[in-house]
């Protein structure tokens, strides 16, 4: 199922919100005016009725109902809200059997991508999708959590608009440095977390005033009036920041100071060498000396050293081809940087992950090595380039997605990545097409999937262990999995997952009592593999539905946006609920007639992920108004109609998620 999908230039942007905002010439705008004016536009470009469309169910939604994210469902809109810029969509068609939700949902018009083909031709979705990716492109992107306290008495069009659009775009084209960039998408990314404690605050004050035991009312009252008066002054010290930031003669200002100039690289003939950061913990003198004799096995005698106290301090200073090495401990860390050119982060240690889980004690290791986020971000770790990670435990109980590979060949040696064994939406590793991922000696549990490729992807995994997720792995057509000694084993739902594209296969279901009897040119076998426990299968190959993916979903919007090379969005969806064409491979039981069944009773059971990648179906518009000439704004029909055919390509907008939510600069 094809979506519309645009992409637009500053120019167009900058028009298209003009003409929804600027609709009564000489009338100033105020803040809280803005949302009418949307819902006035809305109301005149928008199909009222019976248009079908993909709804992408935001996260928040789904970790309450606890179905995997993202879960996308297809559907019919039955009504417009025009006041509330949402819609009556009625459900008819959803990627799993297990997911069960009510017929009928109010939803978003943001949440909302119309289809391509409409079973009524007579209907201009053409102009409703059009309509729909201007509206989400200003509440993800241009509109701030601090407008809605904005004065009235200023135009807020005339005063904010130009200068937030060249500010997005200014991230999006990279014409900030990368350590600036990665700043202010710290503070737009805490600036909606904060948003959504007040609002949360907020709804909860309204609460308590209700409360019949006033004396307790009181109390917490105070309490939470206090934590608003905090939220407020930190919202608007980023809100001061974020100001002199959109200007672009300030912005460099601000750099200078806030950033200065690190004036100490070393230099061999006039170019800077590669450096090796040491991570060090406070200790004593003795314990300082053992550890960095134990640090000269790992570094070359040739590499220039910098000691830093903390990973943190690493990452900010240290280049992306640096070695970073850690000692045992945790380290916390918020970095949005991308991490590439054969640079590598290894930790100081012995520990063995793949040995410890055999023998069932990797809860109880002492001194390991432990990086984690600080706090609830949308990705641990990008990779976009060659990397390799050893001898460190990657914590993501408190990120959406473990490490990103956008691009480039990445190695995992004994390492160990675990999520939160009761969500239904982690992924543990994420691979773009054309990447290759290696796993060493490498532990992957308790994720909704523990890794995720997509197509054209090759995956490696040797001496390797994935247990305890809903699914193992999951990989899109032309993807390539080669399997050395590995163990999938205690999946809730499948071990292996492969959307294929084969339309000439008949057989409905194809059982394999052996995976070395599958002859697929996907997969590679050898040495003891074993897949065992699984829940409803330890393979199976669906055929004709697979869903490519993007960044879209697994950044921040402006940063993944800045860097990536996106890949086309194309979505297929079953309209009945039938289980499709697929190729299962039973259950191999322990010699002894076991199964593992060691999971708790109160995780969450998941559901079938196969379709779900983590996609926000972003609308990215090829211009053609800028191509071929302008048109009027003023009148939307016919800018649509001279535009020509609207065709899907690639996706270029994406998500942040905070705070239990997915938000751009509004969250969802």
């Amino acid at each position: 199922m094809d979506v519309y999908e645009f992409e637009k230039s500053l120019l167009t942007r900058m028009q298209e919100i003009s003409t929804v905002l600027g609709a009564r010439e000489g009338v100033p705008i105020g803040a809280s005016a803005v949302r009418t004016e949307w819902a006035n536009y809305v109301e005149i470009a928008i199909e009222p009725t019976g248009w079908q469309a993909l709804w992408r169910v935001p996260r928040v939604l789904c970790e309450d109902l606890a179905i995997p994210f993202p879960t996308v469902i297809m559907g019919t809109v039955e009504q417009v809200l025009f006041d509330e810029l949402k819609a009556t969509f009625m459900v008819e068609a959803v990627q799993d059997d297990e997911v069960h939700l009510p017929e009928r949902q109010t939803v978003s018009l943001e949440e909302l991508w119309p289809l391509k083909d409409q079973e009524n031709d007579a209907l201009n979705v053409d102009r409703t999708a059009d309509c729909i990716d201007r509206l989400r492109f200003f509440y993800q992107h241009i509109w701030m959590p601090w407008d809605n306290d904005s004065d009235d008495d200023i135009d807020w069009a005339g005063k904010q608009l130009e200068s937030r659009v060249k500010f997005y775009y200014d991230l999006k084209n990279k014409a900030m440095s990368k350590r600036l960039s990665s700043h202010v998408l710290a503070l737009l990314a805490e600036a909606n977390y904060i948003q959504k404690k007040r609002e949360l605050l907020e709804m909860e004050i309204d609460e308590d005033e209700e409360d019949d035991d006033p004396e307790a009312a009181d109390l917490t009252l105070n309490s939470k009036a206090t934590e608003m008066m905090k939220l407020h002054l930190r919202l608007n010290a980023i809100r001061n920041e974020i100001d002199i930031l959109e200007n672009p003669a300030m912005r460099e200002v601000y750099e200078k100071v806030r950033f200065p100039e690190d004036d100490t690289a070393f230099e061999v003939g006039g170019e800077v060498t590669a450096e090796a950061f040491v991570v060090t913990h406070v200790g004593t003198l003795d314990q300082q000396v053992q550890y960095l004799n134990e640090a000269k096995r790992y570094v070359d005698e040739r590499t220039v050293v910098r000691i830093c106290d903390s990973l943190q301090a690493a990452l900010d200073r240290c280049k992306s081809s640096d070695e970073l090495y850690l000692p045992p401990g945790k380290h916390m860390i918020k970095f949005l940087e991308y991490l590439n050119s054969a640079g590598s982060l290894r930790a100081i240690s012995s520990i063995n992950f793949v040995e410890a889980c055999a023998r069932e004690k990797l809860e109880s290791l002492e001194d390991v090595p432990v990086v984690s986020s600080k706090d609830d971000d949308s990705i641990l770790l990008t990779i976009d380039g060659d990397y390799c990670f050893e001898n460190i435990m990657l914590d993501c109980a408190n990120v959406r997605t473990g490490v990103l590979v956008k691009r480039g060949n990445v190695t995992f040696k004994n390492c160990c990545l675990v999520g939160d064994p009761k969500s239904t939406t982690k992924q543990g590793v994420v691979i773009f097409g054309n990447s290759t991922v290696r796993f060493e000696n490498t532990v992957i549990r308790h994720f909704s999937t523990g890794v995720y490729s997509n197509q054209n992807c090759t995956i490696a995994l040797a001496n390797s262990t994935v247990q305890f997720c809903t699914n193992g792995l999951e990989v899109l057509r032309a993807g390539q999995i080669v399997f050395a000694n590995a163990q999938i084993n205690g999946c809730k739902s499948y071990g292996v997952v492969l959307d294929a594209d084969d339309d000439g296969s008949r057989e409905p279901r194809t059982t394999f009592a052996d995976h070395t009897q599958i002859d697929r040119r996907e997969f590679r076998f050898s040495g003891d593999c074993t897949f065992r426990g699984n829940g409803q299968a330890n393979l199976v190959v669906f055929n004709g539905a697979e869903m490519d993916f993007n960044s879209s979903c697994f950044a921040d919007q402006l940063a993944a946006a800045a860097a990536s090379e996106d890949l086309p969005t194309n979505v297929s969806l079953y309209r009945s609920f039938e289980e499709p064409s697929a190729i299962v491979m039973d259950d191999e039981q322990d010699q002894d007639g076991d199964n593992n069944d060691d999971d708790d009773d109160d995780v969450d059971s998941g559901m079938d992920g196969r379709f779900f990648n983590d996609l926000d179906i972003k609308s990215v518009v090829s211009d053609s108004v800028e191509q071929g000439g302008s048109s009027s704004d003023a009148d939307v029909s016919s800018e649509l109609e001279s535009e020509g055919d609207v065709f899907v390509i690639e996706v270029d907008d994406t998500v942040i998620e905070i705070d239990d939510s997915v938000a751009g600069h509004v969250g969802e």
